[in-house]
């Protein structure tokens, strides 16, 4: 039975295989791109999210939903986390030689890339490698994530990062079981209100009361909220009125090249430019 099973199996295209994604990696093929938030009152850059895109030689541009289950599937969770955090670090480094302020960027930490032993002393080091502050780096981790890391390596390296000064973000809030308990114990300084929750937020009254008593419970216990998946100005203009400290999305802007955020920022601060429009 469970032979048939196996042989009945997909296997993941050519394109998709684990060799494909391993030279993927190795090449630089597999990158961050970096999407800005900003303040949901002023517009003001006050990070951004590092994503991972695939520049595939054949395929072009393909997003996460494309490429990320085979990369759970091999096992190669560890090494794209590593990835992604050198290209953020390294980008900030540029940047800051570049004159381009960018406060920080926030970066997803999978479950194993929590559980790795010496995960706070290697991330010191790195931060220090580049010559920056841990302050710059955020980690993002998913809200499932606290209720799982009970006295545990994750739980372990979780404190350290905050201890360290790196920022804590949780993520897709609302969505899991986080309770008010692991957001204390985790040192939890954000927490990012999910897109299902801001899809048409402006005409649905459920989502506002949704929002708004997120957005009281963070403030009671001295956190701050970023709403995601913004796509319009009605959106936006809601989500500020309702106390988010920030946004981010596609009407804010798309995740983009790091050679490519001079440039936006760049026309953001034209005179002509209406804030928080997509450029």
């Amino acid at each position: 039975m469970a032979l048939g099973f196996w042989k009945t199996q997909p296997q993941p295209e050519a394109w998709a295989s684990q060799g494909a994604l391993e030279q993927a990696l190795r090449l630089g093929e597999i990158r961050a791109h970096y999407q800005p938030q900003v303040c949901a009152k002023t517009g003001a850059l006050t990070g951004s999210e590092a994503l991972a895109r695939w520049h595939h030689p054949t395929r072009g541009l393909l997003a996460p939903a494309d490429f990320l289950p085979q990369i759970h599937r091999f096992g190669l969770t560890g090494r794209l986390g590593a990835l992604m955090v050198e290209n953020a670090l390294t980008a900030l480094s540029d940047w800051d030689k570049a004159g381009i302020d960018i406060p920080m960027v926030a970066v997803n930490f999978a479950q194993a890339d929590l559980n790795r032993p010496h995960l706070v002393s290697q991330l010191a080091w790195d931060i220090d490698r580049h010559g920056l502050t841990p302050d710059r780096l955020t980690v993002e981790i998913l809200e499932t994530v606290p209720s799982r890391a009970q006295n545990s390596q994750i739980a372990a390296n979780i404190a350290g990062l905050a201890r360290m000064g790196c920022g804590i973000d949780l993520d897709d809030f609302g969505t899991g079981h986080a309770s008010l308990a692991a957001l204390r114990r985790f040192a939890v300084g954000r927490i990012k209100i999910d897109r299902r929750f801001v899809g048409g937020v402006h005409r649905d009254p459920r989502l506002q009361n949704c929002i708004s008593a997120m957005v009281d419970m963070a403030k009671e216990l001295g956190l701050q909220t970023l709403a995601e998946g913004v796509e319009t100005p009605a959106e936006l203009s809601i989500l500020a009125e309702l106390g988010c400290h920030a946004v981010q999305g596609f009407h804010i802007a798309p995740p983009m090249a790091a050679s490519a955020m001079a440039a936006w920022i760049a026309r953001r601060k034209a005179p002509s430019h209406p804030l928080g429009m997509t450029a």
